[in-house]
């Protein structure tokens, strides 16, 4: 399905997080090339890979929270254990300190609920682009009374300015270098080259917001689905335990990113999850500067903003020939996903470490497949019915029967 703009240099989604400055919401093609580079070197396929032990390390301490989840006969929220784990991984790396989310009791929901709050409300923002600078200019208390849906947000947006405010005046020596060995990426950027406002702190928290969520909420929805039709399919559970019980004998051990990218059934299960999850659901425009487009009989002049969305590739119930070249889940192009490296490393790592510790003791629980599963809204990213209560699972004690 493709969408046409009737009117030039019209964007409207770029409003629609409060953060027009972003690097997500930068139009001009020359601008949002030198934002995006100074981004590059922390997002690309090695730097990734030197950091996947900070993400083994993450999922590892979720798998301890299951086991305790299990102890305690309690079940898991999958996107609050999966958003708090993701949120852990980007926030080590933007920032010197990570949040500790998985420290926190029932996986810190108040964090995977700012996410949905933002996004609940991105429509809202879209039309109304003043509402967002607007509530940050009053008092908390305020926003607290007036604009309870957007109490969340606010918090948040005030604690990444302390944070980048902190980074450039020096922050604590502690916290100052990453477990690789590298300052974190907006102590980086404060240092850089970068035009004055490019690295400016109200800027920069534009950045952090974008980066934060895209770092936690797309992923961590792609974990929890791809848990719950895993965990449900008797077949798909047992091909993958096979294959993961053949390259791991011993259930706590770990194997690098680059030999879990060897691993064939796994390499599936992550392009069928990359399927199943959506990625983004909003249609993203894109320009051509300079150059007429031709579309069928459709003839699109220079700066014709356009957009497009492939809903068929997300049913279920067509057999469809797919390849993993035409599974584009983190876009392409100059403005394709900047971190896709780092979420794909995330889906490898926890599908393995998760699976291989309790893949034949999962049970799905309290879970209605039409509330909690199936994508009901558009909200940029997808979500699910408004009154869902989440998916949720159950870890049994060891029997060494697969789950049906």
């Amino acid at each position: 399905m493709i969408r046409i703009s009737t009117m030039k240099f019209m964007y409207p989604e770029v409003p629609m997080f409060g953060t027009p400055n972003s690097i997500l919401a930068t139009i001009e093609h020359d601008v949002h090339r030198r934002r995006r580079n100074a981004y590059a070197n922390y997002f690309s396929k090695q730097s990734i890979k030197r950091y996947s032990n900070v993400i083994q390390a993450a999922v590892s301490k979720l798998c301890v929270r299951f086991e305790k989840h299990k102890d305690d006969h309690k079940t898991i929220n999958l996107m609050h254990a999966y958003t708090a784990m993701t949120g852990d991984v980007v926030t080590e790396y933007c920032f010197p300190k990570a949040y500790g989310l998985l420290d926190q009791p029932d996986f810190a929901p108040d964090y995977h609920d700012l996410w949905i709050s933002i996004l609940s409300n991105s429509h809202v923002l879209k039309q109304f682009p003043w509402m967002f600078p607007l509530m940050l200019s009053f008092p908390e208390w305020f926003v607290e009374r007036a604009l309870p849906d957007l109490a969340v947000t606010y918090k948040w947006h005030q604690e990444w300015r302390k944070q980048i405010e902190a980074a450039k005046c020096g922050g604590d020596e502690e916290g100052k270098k990453r477990r690789d060995g590298r300052p974190s990426i907006f102590e980086t950027l404060l240092d850089s080259e970068l035009p004055p406002f490019d690295r400016s702190v109200p800027r920069l928290v534009e950045d952090a917001q974008t980066m934060v969520g895209a770092g936690s909420i797309t992923t961590s929805l792609a974990l929890a689905l791809g848990t719950y039709y895993i965990a449900s399919d008797a077949s798909v559970l047992n091909q993958l335990m096979t294959e993961l019980e053949e390259a791991m004998p011993d259930a706590a051990q770990t194997l690098a990113l680059v030999d879990l990218e060897r691993l064939p059934y796994l390499t599936a299960t992550y392009f069928e999850i990359l399927r199943i999850s959506y990625g983004v659901s909003h249609r993203l425009q894109r320009v051509c500067p300079d150059q007429f487009i031709r579309y069928y009989d459709f003839v699109l002049p220079p700066g014709t903003p356009i957009s497009m969305m492939f809903s068929e590739l997300q049913d279920q119930s067509q057999k469809l020939m797919l390849t993993p070249s035409i599974v584009v889940a983190f876009s392409r192009g100059s403005r394709q996903c900047l971190g896709m490296h780092l979420g794909s490393a995330e889906i490898y790592i926890g599908i393995a470490g998760v699976f291989r510790r309790f893949g034949r003791r999962m049970k799905i629980v309290d879970t209605v497949k039409a509330r909690d599963v199936d994508i009901s809204h558009d909200f940029f990213t997808p979500m699910m019915e408004q009154n869902t209560t989440g998916i949720k699972l159950m870890i049994q004690e060891a029997t060494g029967a697969v789950q049906t």
